[in-house]
């Protein structure tokens, strides 16, 4: 059985319209509704669509413990109570139901609308493939479903590129399947054997964003095959046409991830190199965003700076920069 994990903060109408796609999926699975500490009504529109629904499910609050296995097509509302986070969001959903012993996980955004037949097809390449231990179904825009979001892509020394993105799928070569290095957390398939001594599948040392990478790093590391199923399809609600440039404070704490996980990943001489070589790459990137010489020289030198201290970036770490965030401290 595929035990699915959906995390919610302030997001239960994107979260309902995902687990009313979920209500036509074919095959074997339970789905966890992680709250993360909504601030809003969520909990209570998502207890009472289960109630109007008639849908099987139950409640419950974070620190307790599943009194019995979860039942087929099972919906499991759990309060976590505060925002922890992607990864430990989705390894708190983990941890509850690690005695109901599922043979996969699937990571599941709540923004996405999710084809009847895609966990069937996830499933059955697993069993024909059982050296592809991490998959992804092919992601496509949910405002134009003939376009392509995400179908894995290539992870290479501290960079990601994805296949096919913004392309037609009619453009993609392969059939049924395209083998990947990189795979995103919008949609991730994995068997439990990927599962941490501890418990978890996804790193804690980052409390907003770099847990698919780090994933990924680790399993390009352990030689572990993995792969965009292109018979698997969901929709993303991302939007296609609209460029957006973040905030440096969140930029910063992008490439600040990215330097801690690739100095504990790489070999001392191989992150010398790296560290070297990747801030050409930002330097360039930042200019044509349109900063300053100035601006982005510093930004470069206060990333290799703080990342060398730190071993995460945690909660209270990620507010402080996005609240406070200044090159001059």
């Amino acid at each position: 059985m595929t035990a699915i994990i959906m995390l919610n903060w302030n997001g239960a109408s994107d979260t309902l319209e995902c687990i009313d796609s979920l209500r036509r999926v074919e095959g074997d699975f339970f789905c966890v509704v992680a709250d993360n500490g909504s601030a809003d009504d969520s909990t209570e529109r998502i207890e009472a669509y289960f109630q109007e629904e008639n849908l099987l499910h139950r409640i419950v609050n974070f620190g307790e413990e599943l009194k019995q296995q979860p039942a087929n097509h099972e919906y499991i509302l759990y309060k976590i109570g505060e925002n922890l986070g992607f990864a430990k969001g989705n390894n708190a959903a983990i941890r509850l139901i690690a005695s109901a012993k599922p043979d996969h996980y699937l990571l599941l955004n709540n923004d996405t609308i999710v084809e009847a037949d895609f966990l069937q097809q996830l499933e059955a390449f697993a069993k024909n493939h059982p050296d592809h231990l991490a998959l992804t179904p092919l992601i496509c825009y949910n405002s134009d479903r003939n376009l392509v979001w995400n179908a894995g892509g290539k992870q290479k020394w501290g960079l990601r590129k994805y296949h096919y993105a913004k392309q037609p799928v009619q453009h993609i070569k392969e059939t049924g399947h395209i083998p990947v290095t990189f795979l995103t957390g919008c949609a991730l398939y994995a068997d439990a054997s990927l599962l941490q001594e501890d418990g978890t599948l996804l790193t804690e040392r980052f409390f907003f964003g770099e847990e698919d990478f780090e994933f990924c790093l680790r399993m390009n590391q352990q030689k572990c095959k993995m792969a965009c199923v292109l018979t698997a399809k969901i929709y993303h609600k991302v939007n296609a046409s609209v460029a957006h440039v973040e905030p440096l404070g969140k930029t910063y704490i992008y490439y600040l991830n990215r330097f801690i996980d690739m100095r504990l990943h790489l070999s001392s001489f191989a992150y010398f190199l790296w560290k070297t070589l990747y801030p050409i790459y930002i330097y360039r990137l930042l200019r044509k965003l349109g900063y300053t010489h100035s601006v982005t020289t510093r930004f470069i030198a206060k990333v290799k700076r703080e990342s060398a201290k730190r071993d995460g970036v945690s909660q209270s770490d990620f507010l402080e920069i996005i609240h406070n965030f200044s090159l001059d401290k």
